[in-house]
């Protein structure tokens, strides 16, 4: 198109259009550093009710997986053992070290190689288990890079003889099966002065740099399960100034990523978007979302242990499930692999115990949530567990009167309709029903036939 302006004032406002387009795009461009952007960010933090955090509401049952050269020794170093935390034997820091980094590095890095790792075996066992989302260790603290990352030679694909992307394998697998993959990653870094490449003026910049490569080569990130700083000093803080800096850090490179409270404070703070308890399972419905991480084993370790024997028993795990979903969190359970790269037998035998039973109860985990209306006297033989989703409320019976007793539940509803089996196959339940002060009250028999580990009814209104 033809312009009428004379050349010279075209060119002023050529010039003036594009500054003004090229000063647009700057603003847009959200700067992390800004007070003003990190105050916005973190004041949008949670994922009780925000559309962000849906999947992961709605997910209740992940996996965590420690995986790292730690599994190499399974708790052992020079024939002593085993060390607890296993994930922790380097031992810098204030604890006490139990390998120098030389040797760490040259003989256990040179001897890692999980020859029998696949990534696919791993998220078809996930899967199976019914574990909708998996955590695995990218860097833990012995700073040791799972994934291949151009800061730092220090990584399995450029010091180990396996020599693979561990990280990108499963990343990629889990987009394949539909599982969604968070990455783990230790924002304290026990080999970091010796390691980090001295084009970084700070460890900062390298952690962010780590950072920037998950999110750029491993993504899409759905959530990020981010380790406080313990035992390392000046390094990172876990202040408020710093959680929100971090916070929006992660925020400008991908605002729908959720983060963990281990961001800032950890357990008992507010920070992050969710809070994480290891090994325990909430007293009541949380004002805040949780997700409780569970080792598979009766104690803290998370990496592999050999020769262990304390595998915690799958119906209590079950029913750690259903506690955590009955009050409005997710529960996630840890598998160690083997310095071969597999899941531990045991740990297999856990999960294909745990995957029959959610693969005919699932419609009274996944997606639910708390359903308080139901009430049932504490203390007693019946033990339920109930939740709840747009359709219908569902009993949890992890315990059952004796036979001639019967369970009984207030629900504070009424138009009752029916109850029935999620699983079919163990036959029709007895109940009797009525209307006490604008609830119900219902009372359920002990059936022929119960799951051994929880029995599931699904309660039918009138809408």
């Amino acid at each position: 198109m033809k312009s009428n302006l004379p050349r010279s004032k075209f060119a002023v406002l050529v010039f003036a259009t594009l500054t003004a387009l090229v000063g647009l795009a700057q603003a847009q461009e959200p700067n992390w550093t800004n007070a003003a952007y990190q105050d916005a960010a973190w004041e949008g933090r949670g994922c009780t009710n925000d559309a962000r955090g849906q999947w992961f509401r709605d997910a209740k049952f992940g996996a965590f997986i420690h995986f790292g050269l730690y599994s190499e020794l399974g708790g052992y170093w020079q024939g002593k053992g085993p060390y607890d935390p296993s994930e922790q034997i380097m031992g810098l820091g204030q604890r006490e070290q139990v390998i120098p980094w030389e040797q760490y590095q040259k003989e256990v890095g040179g001897a890692f190689n999980p020859t029998n790792f696949n990534a696919k075996e791993w998220v078809s066992l996930v899967k199976k288990a019914g574990q909708k989302y998996i955590i695995v260790t990218t860097k833990h603290h012995d700073g040791f890079a799972m994934f291949h990352t151009a800061t730092t030679r220090f990584n399995v694909v450029d010091s180990t003889p396996f020599a693979r992307d561990v990280i990108k394998e499963l990343a990629d697998e889990c987009q394949r099966q539909g599982i969604v993959f968070c990455p783990y990653y230790s924002l304290g870094d026990w080999s970091a002065a010796d390691v980090m490449d001295r084009k970084f003026a700070s460890y900062q910049d390298y952690m962010r740099t780590q950072l920037q490569e998950l999110f750029q080569n491993y993504g899409p990130i759905k959530m990020i399960w981010l380790d406080n700083y313990w035992y390392v000093k000046d390094q990172w803080q876990n202040d408020l100034a710093h959680a929100k800096e971090l916070y929006a850090f992660i925020h400008s490179i991908s605002p729908n990523t959720l983060i963990d409270d281990r961001v800032g404070g950890g357990a008992g703070s507010t920070d992050g978007d969710y809070t994480t308890p290891e090994n325990q399972l909430e007293g009541a419905r949380q004002s805040r979302y949780f997700e409780v991480v569970m080792s598979d084993t009766v104690d803290d370790n998370w990496g592999w242990v050999k020769n262990a024997t304390n595998y915690r028993k799958p119906g209590d795990l079950i029913c750690n499930l259903i506690d955590c979903a009955s009050k409005g969190g997710n529960f996630v359970l840890n598998v160690g692999p083997t310095a071969s790269g597999e899941f531990p037998k045991e740990h297999v035998a856990i999960l294909e115990v745990i995957g029959k039973w959610t693969s005919i109860n699932g419609e009274a985990i996944y997606g639910t949530t708390p359903a308080p209306e139901c009430e049932v006297e504490a203390g007693g033989p019946f033990v339920c567990y109930s939740t709840k989703n747009a359709r219908n409320v569902f009993l949890h019976v992890t315990n059952w009167p004796k036979e001639d007793g019967a369970g009984v539940v207030r629900i504070a509803r009424i138009g009752l309709v029916g109850v029935e089996m999620v699983d079919g196959a163990l036959g029709k339940v007895e109940y009797g029903s009525a209307v006490e002060d604008g609830k119900t009250v219902l009372k359920i028999k002990k059936p022929a036939q119960i799951d051994p580990y929880a029995t599931v009814l699904r309660l039918t209104f009138r809408e």
